[in-house]
């Protein structure tokens, strides 16, 4: 585990057990719109011809309390979270419980994107999934085009990947959206006496408080997202929304409105 890695599972193992409350309205529309979009992310549900009758997998990356697993194990043979802080692990399995979902949900602690997976998660149970999605975390990676391509090579071919996250911030000077120009991807180095650093630092620290050194990148653009999906081989099908609904946060009293994006791709 890197770092940066360490610093996110630090600051989550610390916010698991108020996340449910502190970010109540986010995790409301997040849900709804994964409903919404359910048949825009794939086809192939218990529920639809395409996958009536037939085992449908889903991997929840960076799962947190599981918002999305809930929201689709209704429509799924068997869910599987993954987060590398302990209290989210917890805090998945508890709210599966919650909602009558053990016996398709379960949260697991480990870091899939480290150099060195341990082999208990390169099992069957743990590959060859068909749907695979990552909510509202892919900006805490620290890099976010390797994790997409380690996730997209445990899904089955015609898997879908879905992601949920940040519209790039208007207001920033240059695109931190491109996960592969490293130049703008330093864990938010102090600026070196420059006022252009300097101005992006306090805005990164203004947009995203207590959690700034957690997060390595503002927001993904259409154009970012379908980089890092062709650059893991999910070419199939690419599509990009903006959602209606902004996503409404509240930090030291005061409330801030962030716009946010669902996009998704197969696998060849």
């Amino acid at each position: 585990m890197t770092d940066f890695t360490e610093a996110n599972r630090k600051y989550f193992d610390q916010m698991a057990a108020t996340y449910k409350d502190r970010f109540a309205n986010t995790m409301k529309t997040l849900s709804e719109q994964t409903s919404k979009h359910r048949f825009w992310i794939s086809d192939r549900w218990t529920d639809t011809e395409a996958g009536k009758g037939q085992e449908i997998k889903m991997l929840e990356y960076a799962c947190g309390p599981g918002v999305i697993s809930m929201t689709l194990a209704p429509f799924l043979t068997q869910v599987v979270g993954v987060d590398v802080s302990d209290n989210m692990v917890d805090e998945f399995n508890r709210n599966a419980n919650a909602v009558g979902m053990t016996s398709k949900m379960t949260g697991y602690k480990a870091d899939l994107l480290a150099d060195s997976v341990p082999t208990e998660f390169s099992g069957p149970e743990f590959n060859e999934f068909d749907v695979v999605t990552v909510s509202m975390a892919l900006h805490h990676f620290e890099h976010p085009d390797i994790a997409l391509q380690k996730l997209a090579k445990r899904l089955k071919n015609g898997g879908v990947c879905f992601i949920i996250d940040l519209v790039p911030h208007s207001g920033h000077g240059h695109d931190h959206g491109h996960s592969d120009d490293h130049s703008h991807d330093h864990s938010h180095d102090h600026d070196h006496g420059h006022s252009h650093g300097h101005n992006e630092h306090v805005k990164h620290q203004q947009e995203f408080g207590d959690a700034a050194h957690t997060v390595k990148t503002h927001g993904f653009s259409k154009e970012d997202m379908q980089k890092l999906f062709h650059g893991a081989g999910l070419s199939v099908k690419f599509d990009y929304e903006v959602l209606p609904e902004p996503l409404v946060f509240t930090k030291e009293e005061r409330t801030f409105e962030k716009t946010a994006f669902i996009a998704r791709a197969q696998l060849l």
